[in-house]
């Protein structure tokens, strides 16, 4: 979606903060990633792999439909292990979790939706009183900058969320920050077989409702790895949306209308099983530059090389991610003085040698940005802010 990430987020907690204060659905009764009545969400969560038992120790409210996969299990998670839950919601898998990481573990979910935050924190007594256990946590953050200290967490679990976030790369290295050495992910989410038609990415309930910030499933891959994460497996699983299509929902029937003749949801959209690991040797210190970061150096290096793709292309990356212009104007500043000085440098030795004196502002010549013969010139001269840019004969 061409969409400011900022909208994208205010968009998306509004529409889960709506979920959470009216107990239903955004989209109807029936189940539906974007919420479903206490009925229909107990269906759902049954059809994918959650028991009996696991529903009925919940407390009320706590599960909202909101899954597309079961983390939990696929986390296989041991007494006395740290899980953290990415966008915990009302706290569905965190309870689940707290019964199986037991008294001497600690379950974490983290919301960027105060009132998701506040319905899951409402349970967390009941939850108490009725397990006996109190090793359960609500922080409020983005899962794109974890509340959560480094090498910390031995399982990350996440139930279709991600693709809600609208920097997935960012989120995965959050994953891999937070994890100890050796620690594992456990992700359930919707992904992309193939890219949707551009109709449905305009609909906001489908990017409320998990569809429409789909990644690729070879985009979550290669994210993934990218991170830092090894021993990567993915399982595509259609069933989940071709259930989703046979209760009727109403987003992906209205998902259906927009699909070319012959096609339905499941041959675009798949619940994908994410497996990973963080290797023993993995180092915090590997990724010490955040992304903005590494764009404000790529800008000054654009300004050195005078490479104007590069600099348009970074420029747009910094854009994307929030870097404000004065902050890429300092980095522009700052590698346009690093730039000049070996100018300075090269003519105050021609002065030494020459014992001339060109060394002088309004002495220097406008220098010539290369041959304007070439195709694809982009100008014909270089100059100093301060200079006129009036081309020089045997340049233009």
């Amino acid at each position: 979606m061409n969409t400011q990430p900022d909208k994208i987020r205010e968009m998306i907690r509004e529409g889960y903060g709506a979920i959470a204060t009216s107990g239903g659905s955004c989209c109807s009764s029936k189940p539906t990633c974007c919420g479903s009545s206490p009925a229909a969400a107990d269906e759902l969560v049954k059809h994918i792999g959650y028991s009996a038992d696991e529903i009925a120790s919940l407390p009320e409210g706590a599960n909202m439909g909101l899954s597309c996969g079961n983390p939990n299990a696929l986390a296989a998670l041991q007494p006395g292990e740290v899980v953290l839950d990415l966008g915990a919601g009302g706290g569905f898998d965190v309870f689940i979790a707290s019964g199986c990481v037991g008294a001497t573990g600690r379950a974490i979910g983290v919301d960027m939706t105060p009132e998701m935050l506040a319905k899951a924190r409402r349970n967390v007594s009941i939850h108490r009183d009725t397990t006996g256990l109190d090793n359960v946590e609500f922080r409020l953050g983005e899962i794109e900058h974890l509340p959560v200290a480094d090498n910390s967490v031995d399982t990350v679990i996440s139930n279709c969320v991600i693709n809600l976030s609208p920097d997935k790369p960012q989120v995965w290295r959050e994953i891999c920050r937070v994890l100890k050495p050796g620690g594992r992910v456990a992700v359930s989410d919707l992904a992309l077989l193939k890219p949707l038609p551009a109709e449905i990415l305009t609909m906001v309930e489908a990017l409320v409702g998990c569809v429409a910030g789909a990644a690729l499933v070879s985009d979550t891959e290669r994210m993934a790895r990218e991170a830092g994460l090894t021993e990567i497996v993915l399982n595509a699983k259609p069933q989940y949306v071709e259930a989703m299509t046979g209760f009727e929902d109403p987003l992906y029937q209205k998902i259906v209308a927009q699909l070319p003749a012959g096609t339905k949801p499941s041959d675009y959209i798949v619940s994908l099983e994410v497996q990973a690991r963080k290797p023993q040797g993995c180092k915090t210190e590997d990724n010490i530059f955040s992304p903005a970061v590494v764009e404000l150096v790529a800008i000054g290096a654009a300004i050195a090389a005078n490479c104007e793709p590069c600099l348009k292309y970074h420029y747009d990356k910094a854009n994307q991610m929030g870097v404000s212009k004065a902050e890429m104007a300092q980095a522009v500043s700052i590698a346009a003085s690093v730039k000049a000085a070996p100018h300075r440098a090269i003519l105050q030795l021609a002065d030494r040698l020459t014992g001339t004196s060109t060394n002088q502002p309004d002495m220097l010549p406008v220098p010539c940005c290369g041959d304007a013969g070439k195709a694809g010139d982009s100008g014909c001269c270089c100059r100093d802010d301060s200079r006129p840019a009036a081309p020089q004969t045997g340049c233009c």
